[in-house]
């Protein structure tokens, strides 16, 4: 049987120096290797779930600092993003695990991320055009343009993709290291967490691909600054999405035994790694964490830490 392969498709969470592209920018490099202690490829939360199906890489085409959404390149839909998912020889991989969106949340759209000139902005002219200056909360447009750029993404993946797997990993709450309790900021924005994962599931299967719901599972995972997993975080992430993939295979595409299979297969789960402390949970239920005393950060530096006492 031939090894299976994989693409890895996302932010900075996925990226790692010397897998990467060392065209698009890395967050795992250097000192944040060292501080985070994922200092191997092989700590990383996909090298992870690809041993665990004696996989092989094809391509890391991860891009710290993106959304999916956006004018141009480095956004998730753009065919520059897309096309890096082949290998070097063109070669297609069997699955393509697709972790991305946590960017688009803490932004809501690509004009505030372009109004606050992040490194990882679309440099074209549509994006430049925005004045600069401070972001501000939510719009409107904020989730529908998310769901039209996720869309355009995966049919992208699809068209250059057409026999893989595209699996879509649903967003999960990260734990800031040290905090002892919950410390995610769910509405960052005015926005909700769930409402981007929402969007995720539904363009997935409109799209003919897999959702790996590890939002399903209940559970944070850590992370050194709330959002960047640390060596511990980054094995409960592979965890999670390992389970949720294999109960969706394991139900075959009958929709009514996928929910089982995620049940069973989360119930399987280490309880040495996943503890019951590490349980998600709303500690509060304002509407918008927007300019907040509590949150840690809703401007042009932004953080998912919620400092509720």
């Amino acid at each position: 049987m031939a090894q299976r392969t994989f693409s890895v498709f996302g932010d900075s969470i996925s990226t790692f120096e010397g897998v990467t592209s060392p065209a698009n920018r890395i967050y795992y490099a250097g000192d944040l290797r060292r501080s985070t202690g994922v200092l191997e490829p092989e700590d990383t939360w996909w090298a992870r779930v690809i041993a665990h199906f004696d996989g092989r890489l094809v391509s890391n085409a991860a891009f710290s600092g993106s959304m999916v959404d956006g004018a141009g390149f480095p956004a998730g839909h753009t065919p520059e993003r897309i096309a890096e998912i082949a290998g070097p020889d063109g070669e297609e991989p069997d699955d393509v695990l697709v972790f991305i969106g946590i960017n688009d949340y803490g932004w809501a759209g690509p004009w505030a991320q372009a109004a606050a000139r992040s490194a990882a902005m679309p440099q074209c002219p549509e994006a430049l055009a925005v004045p600069e200056g401070e972001p501000g909360p939510a719009t409107e447009e904020s989730l529908p343009s998310f769901a039209r750029a996720y869309d355009a993404m995966l049919a992208r993946m699809r068209k250059a993709c057409p026999h893989a797997r595209i699996w879509c990993l649903t967003l999960l709450p990260g734990r800031e290291l040290g905090a002892g309790r919950a410390s995610f900021a769910y509405r960052l924005r005015g926005i909700d967490l769930d409402d981007y994962n929402d969007v995720i599931r539904a363009s997935a299967v409109a799209n003919g691909c897999l959702v790996a719901d590890v939002r399903a599972a209940g559970f944070d995972y850590e992370a050194s600054d709330g959002t960047h997993p640390t060596g511990r975080g980054m094995e409960q992430l592979a965890a999670l999405a390992v389970a949720a993939m294999e109960a969706v295979e394991a139900a075959a595409g009958r929709v009514d035994a996928e929910q089982a299979a995620l049940a069973e297969a989360f119930a399987g789960l280490s309880a040495d790694l996943l503890p019951e402390e590490m349980r998600s949970d709303r500690r509060c239920e304002k509407e918008s964490c927007f300019g907040c005393e509590f949150a840690r950060g809703t401007g042009a530096v932004w953080s998912c830490v919620c400092d509720l006492p």
